[in-house]
C-alpha cells in the first residue's frame, strides 16, 4: 500500500465520519488522479484531521504547502477549500478538500496546527469571501479594506471594478457596476484633521506606547525588493513588532489565467516571478502535462534542467549582488550584473527575449536549441567558477559583511517549517529540503549534486547557501551537457503540440492542427493536479483544476515568496532597524510572486 493510501486509511480509522464522499457533480469527483490523492473532509472535522496529520509522528505532515479555494457557482456546496499538506521527511503530499456552502461560508482556522495558514486563509477570505473563525487577523490581504466583492469568484467580472481616482483622492463609484470600493482607501495610519490616529494600529497589536515609534517602511522603499510595505514599531532603534503588508503589485494573474486557453496562460507564468520565469513555465507545464498524462522526451527533460539551472544562476547572482549593494558593497552588484548579462544573452539567443521567454511549453520545448547554444554554455562553465570565488573574496570573510549578517535574522528550523518557508531560507535554518532531491522531476534524479544546508539560521547562512548553490548549478549544467541525449524536444501528440513550422507548407493536416491550437487551445481531461519545482526562492507550485474545456477552471500559483515573507516578524524581533534591510535581502522576495 502506498504511503498516501496508508495516510487516508489512518484518517478513516481515527475519524470514521470525517472523510465524506466526493462532492457530486464537481470536476473533483475522483479520489485519485494520476497518482495524486485527494481526500474530501467534512468541515466540522477539519481541525481534528489536520491536528492528526501535523502531530502524529507516524504521519509527520509537518508542512502546509498551500491553501486556496475553488468556486462552483450554481452548485451546493458552492465552494471548496483545498489544502496541500506535505511530509518534509519523504515528500508525500495529501490534498484535503473541504466543501463549504454559500449559506454558511465559514471554516474553522487551522493556524494553530499550521501557522503559515495565516496569510493563506486571509487570501481565501479576500478572494472568495470565506471567513475562518478563530483566525488571529481576519482581514483582506491583497485587496484594500473596504473593497466590495471577491475577485476569484466566478461571477466577479474579469475587467474588475470601474473606479475613478479624483484629484482630491476620493474614489468615485460607477453605479452601473455591482463591485466598487466603499469609501476612502485609508491605511493603518488613518489621516484625520487632527493628524494620525492609532485606532487601527492597536487592533494589530502595535501599541504606539510612550517612547515607541510607529515607522512606515515602503512600499516605495528601494530596499524592500518591490512594492512591500512594513509597519514597524520601534523601541529606540530596536524592533518590538513588524507587520508586512502586501497587495500593492496585485496583477490578477490567477484570475486572468482562468480566462485564457492553456497555451495562452503559459505567457502569464513568465510574469509571476519574473526573475525565475523558466521555473514558472516548468511548474505550470508539469501540472498540465499530468492532467494530459503526457510523456515528455528525455532530451526535452534534460534541456529543461539546463535552462532552469542557468535561470537559478541568474537569479542568485541578482540576489547576492542586490543584498551586497544594500549593505554597502556596491562593487559586488556590478560584478554580479556583469556575469548575469552572459546568461541573459543566452536566453535572448534562445528565444529572442531576455526574461519572458515562454520557452518551456506544454509538451516539451518551443524549439530545438540554436547550434551555438551549447558552446556558449561551455563558456559559462569556464568563466563562472573563478567569478564566484571572486565574490567570496569580497564578502565571505569581510569583517563588515560578517558584522551585518552573522547572527542577524535568526530563524529556527521549527519556525521556518511552521511558517511555510522554503528554498535557501528553509535550508539556512538547517532543514535539508530540496524538491530536486526529495521529489525529483524532469530527470533531476539523473544528476549528481549536493544540497547545502546552514547551521545558524541567520542572514549569513542564507547568503553562503546561495553561493554554494551556484556552484552546484554549474555542476548540474556540466553533467547535462555531457549526457545530453539525441531525440525530439516535443511530445508526439499533434493535438497538444504545435507541428514543426516546416510542415505547415507541406500538408493541410499540420496547418489545421496549428490553427486550432493557436486559436482555440485544446481540451484537457477533467481532473486536478498540483506540481512543484525548486525555484531559486523555494517551493513553487501550480494547482490546476480542469473541467474538460480548453481553459483552466482554477489557475492557482503557490509562490514561495508569499510564504517566505511570513517569516519577517519572527526574524526581525528585537533586531535593529538597520537589520531589516539585511533580513529582506536574505529572503530575496519577488513581489510579483507574492501578489500574483
Amino acid at each position: 500500500m502506498k504511503r498516501s493510501e496508508t495516510v487516508v486509511q489512518r484518517i478513516r480509522d481515527v475519524f470514521p465520519d470525517a472523510v465524506s464522499d466526493a462532492v457530486p457533480d464537481t470536476v473533483n469527483d475522483a479520489s485519485a488522479f494520476h497518482g495524486d490523492i485527494s481526500v474530501t473532509i467534512r468541515k466540522n472535522r477539519l481541525s481534528g484531521v489536520v491536528r492528526l496529520l501535523a502531530t502524529d509522528p507516524d504521519l509527520g505532515f509537518d508542512y502546509l504547502s498551500d491553501l486556496t479555494g475553488v468556486d462552483y457557482p450554481g452548485k451546493e456546496p458552492r465552494f471548496e477549500v483545498v489544502c496541500h499538506v506535505t511530509s518534509t521527511k519523504d515528500g508525500t503530499v495529501i490534498r484535503l478538500k473541504i466543501p463549504v456552502t454559500s449559506s454558511d461560508p465559514t471554516l474553522q482556522t487551522i493556524t494553530p496546527e499550521y501557522p503559515s495558514a495565516n496569510w493563506y486563509e486571509r487570501e481565501v477570505y479576500d478572494m472568495f469571501g470565506i471567513t475562518f473563525p478563530g483566525h488571529p487577523d481576519m482581514r483582506r490581504i491583497l485587496m484594500p479594506e473596504g473593497w466590495r466583492g471577491h475577485p476569484l469568484r466566478k461571477d466577479y467580472p474579469l475587467g474588475g471594478e470601474a473606479v475613478a481616482f479624483t484629484s482630491n483622492k476620493d474614489f468615485i463609484e460607477e453605479q452601473s457596476l455591482p463591485f466598487i470600493l466603499e469609501g476612502k482607501r485609508n491605511g493603518y495610519l488613518e489621516l484625520t484633521p487632527d493628524g494620525f490616529t492609532l485606532s487601527n494600529l492597536e487592533r494589530l497589536g502595535l501599541s504606539g506606547a510612550e517612547g515607541r515609534i510607529i515607522l512606515n517602511m515602503g512600499p516605495q522603499h528601494p530596499s524592500t525588493h518591490g512594492l512591500l510595505r512594513l509597519l514597524i514599531e520601534l523601541n529606540g532603534e530596536r524592533i518590538s513588532r513588524i507587520i508586512p503588508e502586501i497587495g500593492y503589485l496585485h496583477t490578477g494573474i490567477e484570475k486572468s489565467g482562468e480566462h485564457l486557453t492553456y497555451p495562452q496562460a503559459l505567457t502569464l507564468t513568465d510574469r509571476a516571478d519574473y526573475l525565475a520565469n523558466l521555473f514558472n513555465n516548468l511548474a505550470y507545464c508539469l501540472a498540465v502535462e499530468r492532467l494530459l498524462d503526457l510523456e515528455i522526451p528525455l532530451r526535452a527533460q534534460y534541456i529543461r534542467v539546463l535552462l532552469c539551472e542557468l535561470n537559478r544562476l541568474a537569479s542568485h547572482l541578482l540576489a547576492i549582488g542586490v543584498m551586497a549593494h544594500e549593505l554597502g558593497a556596491t562593487s559586488v552588484l556590478l560584478y554580479c550584473f556583469r556575469e548575469r548579462e552572459i546568461i541573459m544573452d543566452l536566453f535572448e539567443m534562445l528565444s529572442g527575449v531576455r526574461m519572458m521567454t515562454s520557452y518551456i511549453t506544454i509538451g516539451g520545448l518551443r524549439d530545438e536549441l540554436p547550434e551555438a547554444f551549447i558552446g556558449k554554455v561551455g563558456d559559462v562553465l569556464k568563466i563562472f567558477p573563478d567569478k564566484i570565488n571572486e565574490y567570496e573574496k569580497l564578502l565571505t570573510k569581510n569583517p563588515i559583511w560578517l558584522k551585518r549578517t552573522k547572527g542577524i535574522g535568526y530563524l529556527s528550523a521549527g519556525e521556518a517549517l511552521g511558517l511555510g518557508a522554503s528554498g535557501p531560507l528553509l535550508r539556512g535554518s538547517g532543514v535539508k529540503r530540496d524538491l530536486r532531491k526529495q521529489t525529483p522531476y524532469s530527470s533531476y534524479d539523473h544528476f549528481d549534486f549536493d544540497v547545502p544546508v546552514g547551521e545558524n539560521g541567520d542572514v549569513f547562512d542564507r547568503y553562503i547557501i546561495r553561493v554554494e548553490e551556484m556552484r552546484q548549478s554549474l555542476r548540474i549544467i556540466r553533467q547535462v551537457i555531457d549526457k545530453l541525449p539525441e531525440g525530439p524536444v516535443k511530445a508526439d501528440n499533434r493535438k497538444v503540440v504545435l507541428p514543426p513550422r516546416d510542415e505547415l507548407d507541406k500538408g493541410m493536416e499540420a496547418l489545421i492542427h496549428h490553427f486550432l491550437i493557436a486559436s482555440r487551445g485544446f481540451p484537457v481531461p477533467k481532473g486536478e493536479a498540483y506540481r512543484t519545482v525548486e525555484s531559486p526562492r523555494g517551493e513553487l507550485g501550480y494547482y490546476i483544476v480542469s473541467d474538460g474545456s480548453e481553459r483552466p477552471y482554477r489557475f492557482r500559483i503557490r509562490g514561495p515568496s508569499f510564504a517566505n515573507l511570513m517569516t519577517v516578524p519572527a526574524m526581525a524581533r528585537d533586531c535593529y532597524i538597520a537589520d531589516v534591510v539585511a533580513i529582506i535581502g536574505s529572503i530575496d522576495p519577488v513581489l510579483g510572486d507574492v501578489d500574483r
